[in-house]
């Protein structure tokens, strides 16, 4: 098992040198001010997917170093007391307005301390960013269920959602690596401890051993694509740990075979899912991503794309060659695979 983990971490590692050094563009996203809005020239703007959209390219190696800046130093001051963001909207021509709470404070908060720790020098968090990371973590501890182990969606919202809590684990990862870059070995320690245990609640709370399946929240729901089967991907993305075969190239098969037609031909879902398709690329699946390439393609800008799908698409593009890209037979070999 850890011969085929660490055959997929070189997978990974050779997809982030191919981008390496490649700009993440998001013009008609990332406004003038440094605001980054949900869709291309929007005026409304979901901190989540801005910074998630900005981890997803810095995970794949793309050079996205000035416009991070540039949204931290216009997040920043927007950031509450208690350490949470809103949404924030405008009419044109107008300033930026708190419109609405966050969808997931959870996410958020961990979303945002992930950026500005992998983000910040050699050196440390920058001293204008500490009391932000201060006040964010201090939020996102404040809603961990201490008997279970995992987090709630928000103060008011006592549900433990299984995609946002895996993107916790991931930023308590990346927390504690800058951590070790910084020189803080011992705070470096105590975060990684923090991730372990949120991994192991994970698996305990989520985990459904005789479906072999992750249940996408504590509460019982029917089950659609959205959210059932893309949760499926998140364990991929972020590296979590199990001691199953979830993190095989044969599980990512598996889920191929079952829902990749779901998936490329939007049957059930009119979203393109772009997250799949960089799960796709980490276990060196070229067909799988170039095959959505091709079919999210025309669908960039339209209502269901967003800034998150376009830093997938920039990713992928990043990554394959212009032989795979161009590929005619590479859907075809996706849905036809057994």
């Amino acid at each position: 098992m850890r011969g085929t983990f660490l055959s997929v971490f070189l997978i990974w590692a050779a997809v982030c040198a191919s981008a390496s050094n490649q700009p993440f563009d998001p013009n008609g996203y990332q406004h003038p001010d440094g605001s980054i809005s949900l869709h291309h020239n929007g005026d409304f703007i979901e901190p989540y997917f801005a910074t998630k959209a900005l981890i997803l390219a810095q995970e794949a190696g793309l050079d996205v170093r000035q416009p991070v800046q540039r949204w931290i130093q216009w997040l920043l001051p927007r950031q509450q007391k208690d350490g949470r963001f809103g949404r924030y909207c405008r009419k044109p021509g107008a300033d930026w307005k708190v419109c609405s709470a966050a969808d997931a404070d959870d996410s958020m908060l961990a979303l945002w301390l992930q950026l500005m720790y992998t983000s910040a020098p050699d050196s440390g968090l920058p001293k204008e960013w500490q009391q932000s990371a201060k006040r964010a973590k201090a939020s996102l501890d404040g809603l961990r269920n201490s008997r279970l182990g995992v987090y709630h969606v928000s103060r008011q919202n006592h549900v433990a959602l299984f995609m946002d809590n895996v993107e916790v684990y991931s930023a308590l990862e990346g927390v504690a690596q800058a951590e070790e870059r910084f020189g803080q070995r011992e705070q470096a320690a105590a975060t990684h401890k923090e991730a372990e245990q949120l991994d192991l609640a994970i698996q305990r709370v989520f985990w459904n051993k005789h479906a072999e399946w992750f249940r996408p929240s504590i509460q019982r729901s029917r089950s659609a694509f959205y959210p059932d089967v893309v949760a499926q991907v998140y364990p991929w993305l972020a590296d979590l740990p199990m001691e199953s075969d979830v993190q095989t190239r044969q599980a990512w098969d598996r889920w191929r075979s079952r829902f990749a037609s779901e998936w490329l031909d939007k049957k059930v879902d009119p979203h393109p899912w772009g997250l799949v398709a960089m799960a796709a690329l980490k276990f060196g699946d070229d067909a799988s991503a170039a095959c959505w390439l091709s079919r999210s393609e025309p669908l960039r800008y339209s209502t269901n794309w967003n800034v998150l799908e376009e830093s997938a698409f920039q990713a992928v593009q990043a990554h394959l060659q212009d032989a795979v890209k161009s590929n005619p037979s590479a859907c075809s070999e996706v849905t036809t695979a057994p």
